[in-house]
C-alpha cells in the first residue's frame, strides 16, 4: 500500500491528541480557503493566468473539491498561455479517479509541449504504477530514469520511482529513491510514509514505526498512516494496538474498506466474531473486492 503523490489532507487522530489533531486540521483548512479566495481575487482582476488557474485547482483539490479542481484546471489548459502544469496536475487528479487512460492524455500534451518536462515524465510513469500494468513495467521505469537523469534529486521523481520499486516488492531500491527524497525535503509526509511502508516490506518494524510517527507529525490524523500503524501492530502480534489505530484511522475516514477488512480481522481473532462479522461486511458494502489486510 502506497499513498498517492499528493498528500492526503486528514482530520482525526487517536482519540488522545483527537482535540490537537482537529486544531491543525482547521488551521490548514483556514490558511488552504484563504489561498483560494486570494487565488479568485487575482483571477477576478486578470482571468487569463493559466499558473494561477491550476494553483486554485490544486488547492481545491486539497480541499477535497475535485469537481471544482478539474473545472480551475480546463479553464488553465483551454486559455490562452503555458498550460502544462494544469494538464500534469489534471491528469494526475484523473488517474486518481481511475480514468489512466485520460491522465496519460494529458501528461503526453504536456510532454508534446516539453520532453523535458519532468513532473509529466514522472507522473505518466507512475500512472503506470497505479493501474497495476505489470507488463508496463519497463515503460514505467523508463520514464522515471528519463526524469531522473533530467533532474536526479527531483523529489516527486524520486518518490514515484520508489512507488515502483515497492510495487516491484524490491524495498532496498525504494529506500534508496526514498532517502534522496527525504534528504531534499525532510518534512514530506508522503514519502515518509511509503519509506515506512518498505521498511514494513523487509519486516525492520522499528524503522517503519519511525516513519509513519514521523508522517504523523506532519499530517496528524492521516487515515492511511493510522492503518499502516495497525498493520505493523498486527505483524508484531500487538492485536489490541492493532485494533486502537484502526479504529482510528476509522474515525479519520470510515470510507476506508480496507481499514474496515483489517479491524474485522483483528476483533475475530482476539474473539469477537460478531464484530469481526460486522466490519467485514462493512467493508465489503464499500468495496466487494476488498483485499485482506497484510
Amino acid at each position: 500500500m502506497s499513498r498517492r503523490l499528493l498528500p492526503v489532507l486528514a482530520c482525526a487522530a487517536l482519540a488522545a491528541a483527537s482535540a490537537m489533531s482537529t486544531r491543525s486540521w482547521a488551521a490548514t483548512v483556514d490558511d488552504l480557503k484563504k489561498a483560494a479566495q486570494g487565488y479568485r481575487a487575482q483571477l477576478a482582476a486578470n482571468p487569463n493566468q493559466p499558473d494561477v488557474h491550476a494553483a486554485l485547482g490544486e488547492t481545491l483539490e486539497s480541499l477535497g473539491d475535485a469537481t471544482g479542481a478539474l473545472a480551475e484546471y480546463d479553464r488553465a489548459i483551454k486559455g490562452p498561455g503555458d498550460a502544462d502544469r494544469a494538464l500534469v496536475d489534471r491528469g494526475r487528479l484523473l488517474v486518481r479517479q481511475g480514468r489512466f487512460a485520460d491522465g496519460r492524455d494529458d501528461f503526453n500534451r504536456a510532454l508534446g509541449h516539453n520532453s523535458r518536462n519532468v513532473e509529466a515524465l514522472a507522473a505518466r510513469g507512475h500512472s503506470w504504477v497505479v493501474e497495476g500494468k505489470s507488463k508496463r513495467a519497463k515503460a514505467a521505469l523508463a520514464d522515471f530514469d528519463a526524469a531522473l537523469a533530467i533532474a536526479p534529486d527531483n523529489p516527486t521523481a524520486l518518490n514515484a520511482r520508489g512507488d515502483f520499486y515497492l510495487a516491484e516488492l524490491k524495498p532496498e531500491l525504494a529506500i534508496a529513491d526514498f532517502d534522496k527524497a527525504l534528504a531534499a525535503n525532510p518534512k514530506d509526509d508522503v514519502v515518509l510514509f511509503n519509506r515506512g511502508v518498505a521498511w514494513k516490506q523487509m519486516n525492520r518494524y522499528d524503522r517503519a514505526l519511525r516513519d509513519f510517527n514521523a508522517a504523523l507529525r506532519i499530517t496528524p490524523g492521516d487515515p492511511m498512516t493510522l492503518t499502516a500503524k495497525g498493520d505493523t501492530y498486527r505483524e508484531l502480534g500487538d492485536l489490541l494496538l492493532a485494533r486502537d489505530f484502526y479504529d482510528a484511522a476509522l474515525k479519520a475516514d470510515p470510507r476506508s474498506a480496507r481499514s474496515w477488512e483489517a479491524r474485522g480481522e483483528v476483533r475475530a481473532a482476539l474473539g469477537d466474531g460478531p464484530g469481526g462479522d460486522a466490519d467485514k461486511a462493512q467493508a465489503r458494502k464499500l468495496d466487494p473486492n476488498v483485499e485482506a489486510s497484510s
